[in-house]
C-alpha cells in the first residue's frame, strides 16, 4: 500500500511539472500548490516603494551621455516608454488644467525635459488620473493627453500598467492604460525631438527637482518600436523579453546590489543595449508580495 500511494504521490508531481514546463515567457519565481481543485502558481516579486523623500539625493533616473546606445539612439518616430504604477494614497495629484507639470504640480510618473511627460492628475470620478504631454522646448505643453475623461477609473494602492508610443507606418501617437486605448493622434507635432535629456522616473527637473512620486514601480522598459499598435492586455506577472529593439529594460525584481567601489547609491540590474547607468534612490525600500497565479 506505501509502494502504491508513493507511486500516485510521483505520477501527480509529473503532471503539475508538464502542466507548467511550456509556458514561453519566464515568469517570476515561485512554487505550485493546489487550491481547492484548480492547480495555482504561487509566484514571489519584489519591487521598489519610493517614501516621495525630496532631496537631490532620492532621485531616481536613466543618465544619458550621448553615446549610441543611450537615449539619445531614440529615433523620435518610433517608441514605446512603459512601467507598471502603485500610486500611495498620499501622493501628489496635480490639477488637470495647468499647462505643464511644473505647473500643476502633480507627482512625476516618467519625463524627459522638452520632450514629454507623464504625470498624476486629478479625476473626479476616480482617485487620479494620468496625463500624457508632448513638450516644447520651455518644457511647455504642445499636445496633451490625459485619462480623466475615459472609462479607466484609477484607485490608489493598485498596480497599473502605462504605456505611451508611437510608430512611423502610421504616424500614430498612442497613450495607454492597462492595455486600454486612452487617445490617439496623427498630428506630427508627437515626434519626438532626438536630444540627450535624462529620463526621470520619481520626480521632475524644471530649474529644480520637483513632483516626487509616492508609491512603487516595476517592469520599466524603453523600446525603439510602437510595442502597441493595438489594444493589449498587459500581464504583470511575466518579465518582458529582451530583443534587439529593447534599449532599456528593469523588471525591478531583485534587491538591489552596491557600486563598485561602494557609494551612498545603488543601482538596479539593467538589460537591453544601454550603456550608462541608472541611479536609484537611497530611501527606496523593497516590498516583497507573494501571489497566486492560474497555470495554463
Amino acid at each position: 500500500m506505501k509502494i502504491i500511494k508513493l507511486l500516485i504521490i510521483i505520477f501527480s508531481l509529473g503532471l503539475i511539472f508538464v502542466s507548467c514546463s511550456d509556458d514561453p515567457v519566464e515568469v517570476y519565481p515561485g512554487i505550485i500548490v493546489r487550491v481547492d481543485t484548480v492547480f495555482v502558481k504561487g509566484v514571489n516579486r519584489t519591487y521598489p516603494t519610493f517614501t516621495g523623500s525630496n532631496t537631490s539625493d532620492d532621485r531616481f533616473y536613466a543618465f544619458s551621455g550621448g553615446a549610441s546606445t543611450d537615449l539619445s539612439s531614440m529615433s523620435g518616430e518610433d517608441f514605446t516608454y512603459e512601467t507598471w504604477i502603485k500610486v500611495d494614497s498620499d501622493a501628489l495629484i496635480g490639477s488637470l488644467d495647468s499647462i505643464s507639470g511644473k505647473t500643476a504640480g502633480g507627482a512625476n510618473i516618467m519625463e524627459r525635459g522638452r520632450n514629454f511627460e507623464l504625470y498624476l492628475v486629478e479625476d473626479s470620478d476616480a482617485d487620479f488620473a494620468i496625463k500624457y504631454n508632448r513638450l516644447d522646448d520651455d518644457n511647455l505643453a504642445l499636445g496633451s493627453m490625459n485619462s480623466s475623461d475615459s472609462n479607466i477609473n484609477l484607485s490608489f494602492d493598485e498596480w497599473a500598467h502605462i504605456a505611451i508610443s508611437r510608430s512611423s507606418s502610421d504616424n500614430t501617437a498612442k497613450f495607454y492604460i492597462n492595455g486600454v486605448l486612452i487617445d490617439s493622434s496623427t498630428d506630427d507635432l508627437w515626434i519626438q525631438p532626438v536630444n540627450d535629456t535624462w529620463l526621470d522616473f520619481n520626480y521632475m527637473y524644471r530649474g529644480g527637482n520637483i513632483n516626487f512620486f509616492k508609491g512603487s514601480f516595476d517592469n520599466i522598459r524603453v523600446s525603439y518600436i510602437d510595442r502597441y499598435p493595438t489594444a493589449f492586455i498587459p500581464n504583470q506577472y511575466e518579465k518582458f523579453a529582451v530583443d534587439s529593439n529593447t534599449l532599456l529594460q528593469m523588471d525591478l525584481d531583485e534587491n538591489l546590489t552596491p557600486f563598485e567601489p561602494a557609494t551612498d547609491f545603488d543601482k538596479v540590474e539593467i538589460k537591453g543595449v544601454y550603456s550608462y547607468y541608472i541611479q536609484v534612490i537611497n530611501t527606496v525600500y523593497w516590498t516583497s508580495e507573494d501571489s497566486t497565479v492560474p497555470t495554463k
